[in-house]
């Protein structure tokens, strides 16, 4: 992060086993709320896309981001490794024709809102660009369904977040 309070870009960071990108979001909402925007699959269709699964330790989940076809190329699968209501939640990530990588959700009050950690490690240094600016529009999308407004279309997101992310290379914050 750059320091500042508004600042919603996320961070990669090159590590042993790969890249990490790191988002560090505030939402008007209660841990209770958020956690029920990230894990129930009504509240996530409305913001990331049809979810279905179970949502518990060693549960299964896949997570449809196109149409809604079971196995379609724009669809995550993997298993839940964590699920501590309302608090935390860590899952495999396997997208097709990519390696097995990891997402942490990590949730804590703060103010009258709470903060939001997502950490998605174990990627590779092109494939953590793109995830930087898709991850970016999907935490906007959230932001948008949580405040209770329409939720505006992820392309448009993703063309806007996509370019602090292009060049960005790990251990640098993405230009301003």
């Amino acid at each position: 992060m750059t320091g500042s309070a508004d600042d919603v870009r996320g961070v990669l960071t090159r590590r042993d086993d790969g890249v990490e990108v790191r988002f560090d979001r505030w939402y008007a909402t209660t841990p209770e709320d958020l956690w029920a925007a990230v894990t129930r699959p009504d509240r996530v269709a409305r913001w990331l896309g049809p979810l279905y699964g179970d949502l518990r330790v060693g549960g299964r989940y896949e997570l449809r981001m196109g149409d809604d076809v079971p196995d379609a190329a724009e669809n995550a699968t993997g298993e839940v490794l964590v699920c501590t209501p309302p608090h935390e939640l860590a899952v495999t990530w396997v997208f097709p024709d990519e390696t097995v990588t990891r997402v942490d959700v990590r949730l804590r009050a703060q103010g009258d809102g709470t903060r939001l950690l997502l950490r998605h490690t174990g990627l590779a240094e092109g494939g953590a660009r793109g995830y930087g600016g898709g991850w970016h529009a999907c935490l906007d999308q959230l932001a948008d369904h949580v405040a209770g407004r329409p939720v505006r279309p992820w392309d448009a997101l993703y063309a806007a977040a996509a370019p602090a992310y292009a060049d960005a290379r790990p251990g640098a914050a993405p230009p301003a």
